[in-house]
């Protein structure tokens, strides 16, 4: 099955349906990265650092599965030249809605974020991606794009789940219900039966996916990127967050040059 496109219909409802990642962000916080605080989240709660972003303002920067009204148009008030890219029109909506209501400008596109062949080489010094990896299954493909279209001391800045949520009961989870059904890694693909899954599509549910430590932080210095920074956030549902504090990981890496990994990596050799 297109995973991407059915996904991409689920989140078309939960625009409709006022989901938080797509109310539109109230004209204060424009105002606030207009003077140069953005307020940038790419997990629940808490927000990016602003010494992650400041480097960013005034530059070419990518909201990766960013759409919603919120991560797009507040990069373009804090000066970005700003890009969305998402699978998702009601989301995509959100963001021309908000450009228009507050008069900023953004390039929006209708795209899979696992293939980023609509821009050129090195073409951005920045990628913001609010969590929106766990919906994509190979996320591999989306560190390799990534490190192609930033440009050499590129700043990618994203959040995703902490694997760990994902083996929990979902249904009684909502109830508050703490139950441990399921193996790592877990995908609505494989771990759920084919009744559960038709399901779930025919509620208009996402997919989801969830990837191991080893994937996220080794696929993304293996894509020729540093990790330069790292905080982790809840849940804001309290069942969760008194079990498990690290429910959501940020992380800020630069795209370095591959050739000096190499030339440190042959250093390193002749020196044992």
């Amino acid at each position: 099955m297109d995973w991407s496109e059915i996904n991409a219909k689920a989140w078309d409802g939960e625009a409709a349906n006022g989901n938080a990642w797509a109310r539109i962000v109230p004209e204060d916080e424009i105002e606030r990265a207009r003077n140069g605080n953005p307020g940038i989240r790419v997990t629940i709660d808490k927000n990016v650092p602003l010494s992650w972003i400041e480097p960013l303002r005034g530059k070419h920067v990518l909201s990766l599965g960013g759409g919603g009204g919120q991560q797009t148009p507040l990069l373009a008030a804090y000066g970005c030249r700003t890009e969305c890219v998402d699978k998702s029109s009601g989301m995509l909506e959100k963001d021309r809605i908000a450009l228009e209501k507050y008069n900023l400008k953004a390039a929006l596109h209708r795209n899979d974020m696992t293939d980023l062949s609509i821009f050129a080489d090195e073409s951005f010094d920045g990628i913001i991606s609010p969590v929106s990896m766990n919906f994509v299954s190979d996320i591999g493909s989306v560190f390799s794009e990534a490190a192609r279209i930033l440009r050499i001391g590129g700043i990618f800045i994203f959040g995703i789940a902490n694997p760990a949520l994902y083996i929990f009961d979902d249904r009684l989870l909502a109830k508050g219900r703490m139950k441990i059904k399921y193996t790592l890694p877990f995908s609505d693909e494989k771990s759920l039966s084919q009744k559960e899954l038709r399901k779930r599509i025919l509620k208009g549910d996402t997919i989801e996916f969830s990837h191991t430590l080893e994937t996220i932080f080794g696929g993304l210095t293996e894509s020729g990127f540093a990790i330069t920074g790292f905080f982790s956030d809840g849940t804001s549902f309290e069942p969760i967050d008194s079990f498990l504090q690290d429910c959501y990981l940020a992380i800020k890496a630069i795209r370095i040059d591959d050739g000096a990994i190499c030339q440190n990596e042959n250093t390193s050799d002749t020196h044992r």
